[in-house]
């Protein structure tokens, strides 16, 4: 849930209802902006203590795009709070299939409170006092998915965080049968199996509510 006063421009030139037939560019920016996440984040800034991952104050809301024939390019997507900048360019067909490279950035004072296996991951960038750790987002706009908790914490570690905040019980444990069940039939062996890496779920499409004028 975003909230905040939304302002925008746009220019396009063809048919609206041909999406090979229109092309333009615009801008949008959030002025006071306020991201309420109910997602990965809120999660990770709970177990870690950081409350400002669990909803940011934005001091800087923009995007820039363009639009071609059956797709818009995110040139430029940026979501700053005080400590934390997230940013993303990419495309988004006209069907609602994501291709985002993203950046999660945090400066010294938000990196210093992380465990020390997290804290590694985010590497020094060209912006003084901040670090980094780039993820992808695919998907649909409807479902978007992101490899974010996999690369801030690890692949060693994914699966001991998502567990903590309460997620999909492992293959493991849906296979385990139960001791009774063993018993009768020893001659079975209790399946087990390790799940593949996968992207992770993320929050659905933000809803921008605009203030009142």
């Amino acid at each position: 849930m975003v909230q905040g006063k939304l302002e925008g421009s746009f220019e396009a030139a063809g048919k609206t209802d041909d999406a090979n037939a229109l092309t333009g560019a615009g801008q949008i920016f959030l002025r006071d902006g306020q991201l309420q996440q109910y997602s990965l984040l809120v999660a990770l800034g709970q177990i870690l203590q950081i409350e400002e991952l669990t909803q940011l104050h934005l001091e800087q809301a923009q995007a820039k795009y363009h639009i071609s024939p059956g797709l818009v390019t995110i040139d430029e997507l940026t979501l700053r709070s005080p400590n934390i900048r997230l940013s993303a360019a990419g495309t988004v067909t006209f069907s609602g299939k994501l291709r985002l490279d993203s950046q999660l950035a945090i400066n010294e004072k938000i990196r210093a409170q992380l465990f020390k296996p997290i804290r590694e991951n985010f590497r020094p960038i060209s912006e003084a006092g901040y670090s980094a750790v780039d993820f992808q987002v695919a998907g649909t706009l409807d479902h978007p998915k992101s490899n974010l908790m996999e690369r801030m914490v690890g692949r060693d570690l994914k699966d001991f965080v998502s567990g903590f905040f309460g997620g999909k019980k492992s293959e493991r444990s849906k296979n385990k049968k139960p001791a009774d069940a063993t018993a009768k039939q020893p001659e079975q062996a209790t399946p087990t199996s390790t799940p593949a890496a996968t992207i992770d779920p993320i929050l659905p499409a933000v809803v921008a509510t605009p203030s009142p004028p």
